[in-house]
């Protein structure tokens, strides 16, 4: 336990994580939180701010407070998200192997404790990070857009049958930062580049929400909807984290949890076969 704390307190020491954590508000307020299907216009979280008044942002449910934050998980957010969070321990980790300063800490302890530290502080951090910049955003969003009590008529219905879950959902951004956390920290173990470290967890999730959507768009295609194509874009899904729905629950919390189990183990037993430790 002390090597994590020792290991977490120095990446959250690091520029990294006040990047991570301001590149996170900033892209929430890049993300579309509404399409006006009249102009064919789409709106950010700063357009709308701009372009809207606060009488018109009260008029429009999609503008409430509690919209714009459940739907501001995707988009620029959802998608640089391994980029990120990556920032917040693979600089640290990549200095530190270049100075040969790791093998000291491997020293005074064994590969195995070094390794698991090294792991869960960095993972953790990068949720960490992501959650801090969500509830940054979330609180800034309370202020400025209405929230539903200033909302009426037939749109305040629409609102109160919307379940909002703050901490729930500060919970799901938190797992999907640590989990696309991951495979950055998983190079860590093969690679000194941090460039590509954080970028190739990047392309591995541009791709499979390219693949998803195909699928998805194959399967309700189709003259029948497909249910089982259905289900592999539900298991396939790089956001699912994100958006997890009680028919799927199951599936998704399976798939994220043996892939990052399989992506530890592998860490694990790569840090274990270095034969230069630390370098």
């Amino acid at each position: 336990m002390r090597n994590f704390f020792v290991s977490f307190r120095k990446n959250a020491a690091s520029p990294g994580f006040l990047l991570c954590v301001t590149m996170t508000v900033l892209l929430l307020f890049a993300a579309e939180v509404y399409y006006d299907f009249d102009t064919q216009t789409r709106y950010s979280v700063f357009r709308a701010l701009t372009d809207f008044t606060a009488e018109e942002r009260a008029a429009n449910y999609e503008l409430c407070s509690h919209m714009v934050v459940q739907n501001a998980r995707s988009g620029w957010f959802s998608l640089f998200a391994p980029i990120i969070a990556a920032f917040c321990f693979v600089p640290t980790i990549c200095s530190e192997r270049e100075e040969k300063a790791s093998r000291f800490q491997i020293f005074r302890t064994t590969k195995l404790n070094f390794g698991v530290s090294q792991f869960f502080s960095g993972v953790v951090s990068g949720g960490i990070a992501i959650a801090l910049g969500y509830i940054i955003f979330a609180v800034f969003v309370m202020i400025l857009f209405p929230n539903i009590n200033e909302i009426s008529g037939f749109s305040a219905e629409i609102l109160q049958e919307t379940a909002f879950n703050l901490p729930l959902l500060t919970l799901k951004v938190f797992l999907f930062g640590a989990f696309w956390s991951i495979p950055a920290m998983l190079l860590t173990s093969v690679l000194n580049n941090k460039y590509l470290i954080m970028c190739i967890p990047f392309f591995l999730k541009y791709g499979l929400k390219q693949l998803h959507q195909k699928i998805s768009q194959d399967a309700f295609s189709a003259v029948n909807t497909d249910k089982n194509a259905i289900a592999l874009a539900n298991a396939i899904n790089p956001d699912g984290i994100l958006w997890v729905y009680d028919e799927t629950r199951l599936v998704t919390w399976l798939v994220f949890g043996i892939s990052a189990a399989l992506m530890f183990a592998a860490f694990i037993i790569i840090n274990r076969k270095r034969v230069d430790c630390g370098a």
